[in-house]
């Protein structure tokens, strides 16, 4: 489930995201430390939500300079596949 969350992750989000390193927007790794499994998938699945509602997504905006998350319109299958795959970092 990992790997196919890699190869997700690679195709899907790396326009804005490095696993390692802050991009455009935040970079996964140690997201499950600082934020529930939960709320990582309601970020990916459902974003503009999260941007209109959660206070941490809107403090995200605001450090990433207004850039929103995009919604890649992922299944929960592969949102779940790319949360294993951030267990994976380190």
């Amino acid at each position: 489930m990992a790997a196919k969350g890699a190869d997700i992750f690679k195709k899907m989000c790396t326009a804005c995201h490095k696993p390692n390193k802050k991009f455009i927007g935040p970079a996964p790794l140690g997201i499950l430390e600082r934020r529930t499994p939960e709320w990582v998938m309601n970020m990916i699945l459902n974003p503009e939500v999260m941007l209109e509602k959660d206070p941490l997504a809107k403090e995200l905006l605001v450090e990433f300079n207004g850039s929103p998350m995009a919604n890649q319109n992922l299944s929960e299958e592969e949102a779940r596949s790319v949360l294993e795959y951030f267990r994976t970092l380190k």
